[in-house]
């Protein structure tokens, strides 16, 4: 399990994450480079990589808390003691970015482990020549997502960044600082680090998920640990961004027969008995966490709910059994309707996630997505999980040059049997199917990373049924002429970061206050 460190673990995580920002002017590294010959060091580099995706200024929290502010579920209450307020209100500045300054160091700590730990391992004694394959492929597996989740936050996505997108602008075109090797960050004034363009990230992303699959290809990854299965899934997903349907069909179709006998949707009758159990068999990845090893107050559970009575069918079901945690989110009445339908006089179980939050004298709702069973702040978080593999099929079946509406229908259909036992697109009309796939996503992957960049990839206009508490901004317009209200859509680079690094001092994002307008100096 990737939480168990030993004392030299935790020693690694230190030196390796300890700089002030991610291109500091002094080098991190002041250890004994031999410990890294031994299987020991190149074990803790991993536990660091998954450390750093843990924590909750990345998965741990902040990455699926930021989706969940920007998009149109979830109002973040006024004065709760929460950190996405800004988020919430489309309000980041350079000066004032919300939790940009985290994710972006966190991520970019992510990175600098995985390069150190592909730099020396083969350098390393003691390991068989399969345990260096899925070590490697797990390292670089892990640094093409914090690239592509850099991306998400920091970047906007190939529709318009990347030549050829269907509402391409120059000034969206671009993508992140990347770390070749160690040595660009040790010599940082012998550099010249400059953020490439986003075909050029995106094709780096590629390239070290194709290579990652390669290395995992036939080995078996332990338990809490990235593995091929969830390399392909995560292989659609970036191809869904880029529009690239066949290969997200290849990928997706990839990822089912390599995970085939392994993992299956939860029965409609078990699943709100079974949803939120760690290792279920939806669950194809999931970061660990245990009673020693957790984040407390700082999980993203405690951001969107208190604890509850979970009991199906007894009268204090989802009612709240402790005033314990922010309860920082409601969701909005009309998500909570759109949660809770029914069809054909079948309940959609998804509607069970609702749940009270304990405001007093507000009658507002949670999310119970994410369940500890013993202690609130105790459960695992899934990363990948096969509903999303089923829908981004489905998706790409109506998309190809060659739509296939029976295949598209039957990945639909995996979902719509097993969460409401209904079926069919009754439609054959494309676009009209498309938005069913769309609304499956959103009621499906909910609070998990999705609903607010699939409108953003897609280029669709954000629609918030109201505004409460915090939330003061009601229409997200994405697509083409709508430069004006792209500003907040993502993070600026942060403050921090530009001071650190000279070189993209001239690269803030479109529509940011850049680091001169800052400082009210010409220097670049």
């Amino acid at each position: 399990m990737k939480k168990l460190f030993t004392l030299l673990a935790i020693c690694f995580v230190f030196i390796l994450s300890s700089c002030k920002d991610f291109l500091d002017k002094e080098s991190y590294t002041d250890y004994d480079e031999h410990i890294l010959t031994k299987p020991e060091g190149i074990k803790a580099l991993l536990n660091g990589i998954y450390d750093a995706f843990s924590k909750d200024t990345y998965y741990g929290r902040n990455m699926y808390g930021y989706e969940g502010a920007k998009g149109l579920d979830f109002f973040v209450r006024v004065s709760s003691g929460n950190t996405f307020e800004r988020e919430n209100r489309y309000s980041e500045s350079t000066q004032s970015a919300g939790q940009a300054s985290g994710l972006w160091m966190t991520i970019y700590g992510a990175i600098r482990t995985s390069t150190t730990l592909l730099e020396n391992i083969d350098k390393t004694q003691g390991l068989s020549a399969d345990e260096k394959a899925v070590i490697s492929g797990e390292a670089r597996a892990l640094r093409a997502l914090a690239y592509f989740d850099l991306m998400r936050l920091f970047a906007y996505p190939p529709r318009f960044s990347v030549p050829g997108g269907a509402e391409y602008d120059e000034q969206y075109a671009l993508g992140l600082p990347i770390i070749e090797n160690m040595d660009m960050v040790n010599n940082i004034l012998q550099y010249e680090i400059r953020r490439k363009t986003a075909q050029e990230t995106y094709t780096y992303i590629e390239d070290e998920f194709l290579e990652a699959k390669a290395m995992l290809s036939g080995k078996n990854s332990p338990a809490g640990h990235i593995n091929y299965t969830a390399v392909c899934a995560l292989l659609s997903r970036l191809y869904l961004y880029m529009n690239r349907w066949d290969d997200v069909i290849f990928m997706g179709e990839e990822a089912l027969t390599a995970g085939q006998g392994t993992y299956s949707l939860i029965p409609y009758d078990s699943y709100k008995t079974t949803y939120y159990k760690a290792n279920n068999s939806e669950n194809i990845w999931e970061l660990v966490y245990n009673l020693t090893d957790n984040l407390g107050s700082n999980s993203l559970n405690s951001l969107v709910r208190k604890p509850t009575h979970n009991n199906p069918g007894a009268a204090n079901d989802g009612q709240v059994s402790q005033n314990l945690g922010y309860a920082a989110y409601g969701l909005f009445p009309a998500t909570v309707s759109f949660l809770k339908n029914t069809v054909n006089g079948v309940e959609d179980v998804r509607g069970y996630l609702v749940c009270d939050l304990g405001i007093v004298n507000k009658d507002y709702k949670g999310y119970r997505k994410y369940v500890g069973e013993a202690y609130h702040f105790v459960y695992n978080l899934p990363i990948i999980r096969l509903p999303e593999i089923y829908l981004n099929l489905a998706e790409a079946y109506l998309s190809s040059d060659n739509v296939d509406l029976v295949n598209a229908e039957k990945y639909y259909n995996y979902i719509r049997q097993a969460r409401v036992k209904d079926s069919g697109f009754n439609s054959t009309d494309i676009t009209t199917c498309k938005n069913l796939v769309l609304t499956e996503r959103r009621r499906e992957l909910m609070l998990e990373g999705h609903t607010y960049w699939d409108y953003f990839r897609r280029g669709q206009t954000l629609q918030r049924p109201e505004l409460l508490e915090n939330a003061n901004k009601r229409t997200i317009a994405f697509g083409a002429g709508k430069s004006g209200s792209r500003t907040q859509v993502i993070y600026p680079i942060p403050l921090n970061e530009l001071e650190a690094n000279k070189a993209i001092r001239d690269q803030q994002n479109f529509g940011y206050s850049t680091y001169s307008d800052v400082y009210n100096t010409e220097e670049n």
